[in-house]
Formats: C-alpha cells, sequence, structure tokens
C-alpha cells in the first residue's frame, strides 16, 4: 500500500511538473498567448452558469459554445476570445460579463527543417529566437557555411512568411534574430544543390554535392580533395547529360596561381582529371631509378628530377648528370656538373627538364657514353621516348 502512495505522488509530481513547463509561455505574458488546438479555455458568465464550463480546443480550432455558437477560437488571444464572446452574447444577454482563462496550455511546438543535423519538431521554450531553435535542432549540418544560408520562418498563425540571413542570426542581429511562435516552421535553407561527378587524377573520386550559384569546375576538384601529382591539369574534361564535352585548362589556376574564368556545373556534370602522358627517366645510380610523371604545366630542373629518384646514391653515384634528349628526330647529349650547382650554387649547371628526357647520373664524373646508351637502349626508352 505504502509503495502504491509512492507511486502515485510520483505520478502527481510528474504531472504536476509537465503542466507547468507546458504554460510557462502562457504564465509569461497571458495576454499575448495565441490560442490554438489542444488548448483549453476556462468560460465564465457572471450569472449565467449555464453558459459557463471548461472548453478543449479541437484541431479545426473551432468553439461551439452554448447561447454564442460556434466560434473560431485559433490564432486568437484570450481577451480576445472574451470580446468576441460578449457581443455574441449580447443578443440574448444584458451586459453579459464574460471572462475566459486558460486552464490547460497546448505544448507549444515549432517545427525545425533543412540544413540542421537533426530536423523535426521541438518544444518551444519561453524566449526561443532562431538561434536557440537551431542550437536544439544540433546545429547545422557539417561543412555548411552559415554565410550561405537563409533563416525562413512560416508563421502558421498568419501564413506569412520571414527570410533574414543566417549570418546575421548569427553576429547577433536583434533585428535577424527573430522571435518564434508556437507552431512556427523554422526552414534553415542552404539553397539549391547540384549533384556533380569527380573522376580520374584526384585523391577522393566520387559524387558531390555543391550550392548552384557556386557550382564550378575548381570547387568540385577541391570537394574531391584536390588533383593528384601525375593531373593533366590542362586538360580537364566536363561532360554534360546531354552527351555534350569541353576541355577546360586549368594550368593557370593551380600552377599559375591565377585567377581563372568560373567554368560554371550543372547537375549531373561529369568531370574527369586525366592522368598527364608526359614522362621523365631518372636512371643510373640514384635511390630509385625509373620513369617518373612529368607534372602538367610545371617547370622541372635537373636537381627536381633527381630529387623524383630519391637523389644521387652517394654510395656510388658521381658528381655529374647527363642529360639525353630528342627533338624532332635528332639527339642532343649534354653532361652537368650537378656537385657544382649543390655546392655552389651554379644555376647554369641546373638546367631546365623537359618532358621526354632521360637523366642518367652515372658513376664518374666523366660518364661512360657507350654504357649509358646501353642502359637507356635496354629499357626501350631511346629513342621518342615518351609521348607529349
Amino acid at each position: 500500500m505504502i509503495k502504491v502512495l509512492q507511486l502515485s505522488r510520483c505520478i502527481l509530481l510528474t504531472a504536476l511538473v509537465i503542466g507547468m513547463q507546458a504554460g510557462a509561455i502562457a504564465a509569461e505574458s497571458p495576454s499575448l498567448y495565441r490560442l490554438g488546438p489542444e488548448d483549453t479555455v476556462a468560460v465564465s458568465i457572471i450569472g449565467h452558469p449555464e453558459f459557463s464550463g471548461e472548453y478543449y480546443i479541437p484541431n479545426d480550432g473551432l468553439l461551439n459554445l452554448p447561447g454564442a455558437g460556434t466560434i473560431d477560437a485559433a490564432g486568437k488571444t484570450l481577451d480576445e476570445l472574451a470580446d468576441q464572446l460578449t457581443k455574441l452574447l449580447s443578443a440574448r444577454l444584458r451586459d453579459p460579463e464574460v471572462t475566459v482563462a486558460l486552464r490547460s496550455p497546448r505544448i507549444q511546438r515549432v517545427y525545425v527543417m533543412g540544413a540542421v543535423k537533426n530536423p523535426g519538431t521541438q518544444e518551444l521554450k519561453p524566449g526561443w529566437r532562431i538561434t536557440e531553435a537551431v542550437a536544439a535542432a544540433g546545429g547545422l549540418d557539417d561543412e555548411i557555411d552559415p554565410a550561405e544560408c537563409k533563416a525562413i520562418i512560416l508563421r502558421t498563425r498568419t501564413g506569412t512568411r520571414q527570410t533574414v540571413d543566417f549570418a546575421d542570426v548569427v553576429r547577433g542581429s536583434g533585428a535577424s534574430n527573430l522571435l518564434l511562435e508556437s507552431g512556427d516552421v523554422l526552414t534553415i535553407d542552404q539553397g539549391e544543390m547540384i549533384s556533380v561527378y569527380v573522376m580520374g587524377q584526384v585523391k577522393n573520386p566520387g559524387a558531390y554535392k555543391l550550392r548552384r550559384q557556386d557550382a564550378g569546375v575548381l570547387e568540385a576538384l577541391a570537394l574531391a580533395g584536390g588533383v593528384l601529382g601525375d593531373a593533366a591539369v590542362s586538360g580537364v574534361t566536363v561532360t554534360c547529360l546531354s552527351g555534350r564535352s569541353r576541355v577546360v585548362d586549368l594550368t593557370p589556376a593551380l600552377v599559375g596561381g591565377k585567377q581563372a574564368e568560373k567554368v560554371a556545373l550543372q547537375s549531373g556534370d561529369l568531370v574527369v582529371v586525366p592522368e598527364t602522358t608526359l614522362r621523365v627517366a631518372v636512371l643510373g645510380f640514384v635511390k630509385n631509378p625509373g620513369v617518373y610523371p612529368f607534372p602538367d604545366g610545371h617547370v622541372m630542373t635537373l636537381a627536381d628530377a633527381v630529387g623524383l629518384a630519391g637523389g644521387v646514391d652517394i654510395r656510388r653515384g658521381g658528381a655529374s648528370a647527363a642529360v639525353i634528349r630528342t627533338e624532332n628526330g635528332k639527339q642532343e647529349r649534354t653532361v652537368f656538373d650537378l656537385r657544382g650547382f649543390l655546392k655552389k650554387g651554379d644555376v647554369s649547371q641546373n638546367p631546365e627538364i623537359k618532358p621526354g628526357d632521360v637523366v642518367y647520373v652515372p658513376e664518374t664524373s666523366r660518364p661512360d657514353w657507350d654504357v649509358i646508351m646501353r642502359s637507356v637502349a635496354s629499357l626501350g626508352i631511346f629513342v621518342g621516348p615518351f609521348a607529349r
């Protein structure tokens, strides 16, 4: 019996707490409280108990009151409802004294939609503005810039719509951080999004969403993590859903650091970054001899090329480097003092390397061309070695 009484007290206490929370807004400013479905009001007409009573407001907001008929209570304050009842009852009663009190307020709700982590219904607390509602919904989705968003409030009581810049809300502008009412629908609008696909020589190929007004090739590549070292940025292709393709040269922007003309994308566009066909061979006494991609649009020097192969093998490599270049079917062979550049800073010994060149680091400072040419020929890259 004692346990039953304790349980009853807990239930009663919980009910009182919930009722107090639900009525907090109404209690804070009853003259401004707007009635709506799920409210219960107490109507009292002095001297006429037959017209008095408690009434629950249904979903359609209509109350059927004795002596007054059907009244739309939704959206009215308590005083406005009392005034309307007074006018209606005046046809039957002389100078009726009408009072309307809020007996049981409904739970106040707002609906937070759009670019928030947890869209849905939130219980409205007294004094809530846009910032509190967004925080209750978990804040903005990851990687969304507040400066790109609009806050749109649909006032269900009046059917009106208000739009403010969310950046102003975040900065604490009182004029923009609007007060919310029960039933409001708050939407954080990120703007129209489009889907594009990025493939090829990028760090993270896949599908990405961009704001339509910001949807450019460079922006899409940035979302994909940027291009890889062997990307041919001068030949990026953009293919739309109709099948039409265009080639975009991104060298000025990605290599030269220049302001590039924006290449706009449409929903469904496919951006492909091809692999460069340009190569340079670094052979001989280096740590990792082999054929390496020649970065598209970049300037490469002899020291850069040797660096691609991990540098000179100091156990056997000499102080010189031979460069073999084939142009118009004619072969040129030049030996450079690599140590002279590295130790003395002689830039004449660090020439520019071109795509298709073969760099060979010999064991001695005087290269044996027969040995070098046999090594190069054995790899099948002697004449016209690489595609351009």
